[in-house]
């Protein structure tokens, strides 16, 4: 947020939360603060962040849930500042630095005034709370002299703004100015970056807006920032979101016709541009962390589960040489005459030297004993740890797929009821739901019709349990993508018809292309009647058993 839009964001305020009264005080993210204040005709949300990405002020719409327990900034401003009402809110001239002061009225209030300062400067933004005489009470981000030796922010000392940096003051910029930055081996690009550099609180848009106009002129250029000074202290501003080639969006003071926007959306107040942009731009952000979470938790549990398959792997190895030691302990017996102690091999049968015959025998047949009764114990475990990875692998292709906020929280709460922690019970009572158990995910199921049949799409894994175990009849026709985690596909058959080639193919496309095997040929895809595709005892959700099939392949 460039200081155009703070100006003129800050005057929007200004007209409609003077003598506002503090109701509440939240902190739904680590550095945003939200103030609900209380016009005498309605709540007003103002939102102050000081994120190094979206760093911003403006009234919100947007409700975000709070955390358990408030920060202790949070806790801080809601002992010291609820209850006090907005005196008034000022910005520093072409400057991102914000003053909000309050003041009680109160005879037992902790302070008569107080002041908020909000600095908007990217990496450095902070919140810092100061009392009348401007000593610091409390900052979101304290800042000890070993951190910075520009300035320490702690309480108890005096507030001071960060010192300016030696830039032309935008009022001041002159046609000298113009020509000296103007240069004509710049390019339009490096000619705006010189530009940011140069004059304080010029936003990236602003800043080619104007080099795209004076890139051949200096005098074009001394004129585009002559306008944007007189449009700042005239409050000439018509606030905006703008659209490049590219689908990406920016927040505009007012329209930049010649930085490349392929389209302007106009909004009433900057307040509104502000809030439809953040809100927009926030929860792709959120979607994007949530989809990284989850990654890495997938990530994580498939390394954990694939280590085991493979020591399983080990475990079946050592079984299938024990279980050879039964014919090698019959071998032994048969020739027990011909061997004695200190032998090291007997027709390629490794013996101890240190043990006789006799015990070289029964050590072979205890193995094969041992290994006898682990076969069954081994096979188990081997399926169900496979299918545990299978399970794994279905989520990621779920997580891949998923577009929307919907997609991703039922991968997250299927996710976590799979994977729950399991603490022991004791006195074998069934104790209370916690309040953050995780939830059951929803069941999604997509409907189509082709060619006048119903055909269903598990859009996730209990998706698909519901078409297995709910919306399939036993003639209906089933399909997945063999050996590869995907979508249960299901073909709703018409009394007494067969079903056309042409729809189980359809079918037999939509089990591929929603399922790992996405944009690859000749994928064979399991065909079964519905009768004959079930659940068993202990499956995690969307696995199933298949007693009687046919493949197809999808070319």
């Amino acid at each position: 947020m460039d200081a155009f839009l703070l100006k003129r964001i800050v005057t929007e305020l200004t007209a409609e939360l003077r003598g506002a009264l503090v109701s509440r005080i939240h902190q739904p993210a680590e550095k945003e603060i939200v103030l609900t204040l209380w016009t005498g005709r309605e709540e007003k949300r103002l939102l102050l962040s000081a994120d190094p990405e979206l760093c911003r002020i403006h009234l919100s719409t947007r409700k975000v849930p709070n955390p358990p327990s408030p920060p202790r900034f949070c806790q801080f401003l809601r002992r010291h500042m609820e209850g006090m009402r907005m005196e008034g809110l000022t910005v520093a001239p072409f400057d991102r630095l914000v003053r909000l002061d309050f003041v009680s009225l109160r005879p037992d209030a902790l302070h008569p005034r107080t002041t908020l300062y909000a600095e908007f400067y990217g990496r450095h933004a902070n919140l810092i709370y100061a009392d009348a005489d401007g000593a610091i009470l409390d900052a979101l981000r304290t800042v000890s002299p070993e951190e910075s030796r520009i300035r320490e922010v702690a309480a108890g000392i005096p507030y001071r703004p960060l010192p300016r940096p030696e830039r032309t003051f935008p009022p001041d910029f002159t046609q000298a100015d113009a020509e000296r930055i103007g240069s004509p081996s710049f390019s339009w690009e490096n000619l705006a970056r010189a530009l940011q550099q140069e004059i304080p609180g010029l936003g990236k848009e602003l800043a080619l807006e104007a080099a795209q106009r004076g890139k051949e002129n200096p005098g074009e250029l001394f004129s585009a920032i002559r306008e944007f000074v007189r449009r700042y202290e005239t409050g000439d501003f018509s606030p905006g979101i703008g659209t490049l080639p590219s689908g990406k969006k920016r927040l505009l003071p007012f329209p930049c016709p010649t930085a490349g926007f392929a389209d302007f959306s106009p909004f009433r107040t900057a307040n509104e541009a502000a809030d439809a942009f953040y809100s927009e731009t926030a929860n792709a952000r959120e979607l994007a962390i949530l989809r990284q979470q989850l990654q890495s938790r997938l990530s994580a549990l498939l390394k954990k589960e694939r280590h085991k398959l493979e020591n399983v792997g080990g475990d079946e190895e050592r079984l299938a040489e024990g279980l050879k030691g039964g014919e090698r302990g019959e071998t032994i017996k048969t020739h027990l005459g011909e061997l004695r102690k200190g032998i090291a091999e007997f027709r390629g049968i490794p013996l101890d030297p240190a043990k006789t015959p006799v015990e070289n025998m029964n050590r072979y047949f205890l193995l094969h004993k041992k290994a006898k009764r682990a076969v069954d114990t081994v096979r188990k475990r081997k399926r169900e740890v496979a299918e545990s990875v299978y399970y794994l692998e279905s989520l990621e292709g779920q997580l891949a797929s998923a577009r929307v906020r919907e997609e991703l929280i039922a991968v997250r709460q299927e996710l976590s009821q799979a994977y729950a922690p399991k603490k022991a019970r004791k006195g074998g009572k069934k104790k209370p739901q916690r309040p953050d158990a995780p939830k059951p995910a929803t069941p999604q199921v997509e409907r189509l019709e082709f060619d006048g049949y119903t055909i269903l799409v598990g859009k996730n894994n209990v998706g698909n349990d519901r078409i297995v175990k709910e919306l399939s009849a036993a003639d209906d026709l089933w399909l997945h993508a063999q050996g590869i985690p995907g979508s249960h596909v299901l073909v709703k058959v018409k009394p007494k018809e067969e079903i056309p080639k042409e729809v189980i193919d359809e079918a037999a496309r939509l089990a591929v292309f929603h399922s790992k095997a996405k944009g690859a040929s000749n994928v064979p895809v399991f065909l079964a009647e519905a009768r004959h595709v079930s659940k068993f005892k202990g499956a995690k959700p969307g696995l199933v058993r298949i007693a009687k099939y046919r493949t197809i392949n999808v070319r």
